[in-house]
């Protein structure tokens, strides 16, 4: 990827995550990047060049604000609530298949010595 690219591919980036400059700036400063805004900003437009390293540091807050993003419309897995019958009926299918408790409708025999 050309550097012309990559400023055009991380500034579609920060649109996408509806993060402004200044709220990138602060995520990749976070990260240690070292950089001003105005510098951010300027490479962003194709402006002022960032050397390899930064250009990565902001490419990881990027991406870690991509995917806290789509976090939130990720659909969350059908869990039945607590106290739900069909709660207790899937612990005692595990427990049998276990071997920790008897199934249903079974008796324990006790322990008995024959000698």
């Amino acid at each position: 990827m050309t550097c012309d690219e990559r400023h055009g591919r991380m500034d579609a980036a920060r649109v996408r995550a509806e993060l402004t400059v200044q709220d990138l700036w602060l995520r990749y400063l976070a990260l240690g990047g070292t950089g001003d805004a105005f510098d951010l900003d300027g490479y962003l437009q194709g402006l002022v060049p960032l050397d390899t390293f930064q250009q990565d540091v902001l490419a990881q807050a990027l991406n870690e604000a991509l995917e806290d993003s789509y976090r939130a419309y990720r659909i969350p897995l059908s869990t039945p609530p607590p106290g739900d019958p069909g709660d207790e009926r899937l612990g005692r299918i595990i427990d049998e298949l276990m071997g920790e408790r008897p199934a249903a409708g079974q008796v324990e025999s006790p322990d008995v010595d024959t000698a």
